[in-house]
């Protein structure tokens, strides 16, 4: 991603999200938690063989661009574990969609999985 693209990629994320969440820490958890979904959501794809894997790896990578363009972090531990954790519930929610036995459950997963990878996906410009 240019530089550029950046630029407005997080001037947008400053004025898209809400007021509480427009501070620089909130944005970090935001980036954070996307970077952790999209992990989630590239395993999956390898696991299924979704061409889409591909698509799923740019966005990741593009959200660990848009961290690390944020700076550094004061606790880089802590963001670590927003991404593990993030990856690991989205793995869950996709887990539950694409082999879960209870219909109903599977397909709420499925719909929370969808919504979540599309609000992260919002947040890139071009996605």
């Amino acid at each position: 991603m240019s530089r550029l693209k950046t630029i407005a990629a997080l001037l947008l994320l400053t004025y898209a999200l809400p007021a509480k969440a427009a501070g620089p820490e909130d944005l970090t958890e935001t980036m954070a938690i996307c970077a952790g979904r999209m992990s989630a959501e590239l395993e999956f794809a390898w696991l299924l063989s979704d061409p889409a894997a591909d698509q799923f790896e740019n966005q990741r990578l593009r959200f660990v661009e848009i961290l690390n363009a944020l700076g550094p972090n004061e606790d880089p531990r802590q963001q670590l574990a927003l991404r593990i954790d993030a990856k690991m519930a989205h793995a869950g929610l996709l887990t539950t969609a694409h082999f879960g036995t209870d219909a109903p459950h599977a397909a709420w997963a499925k719909r929370h999985a969808i919504r979540h990878r599309q609000n992260c996906q919002i947040l890139l410009l071009d996605s």
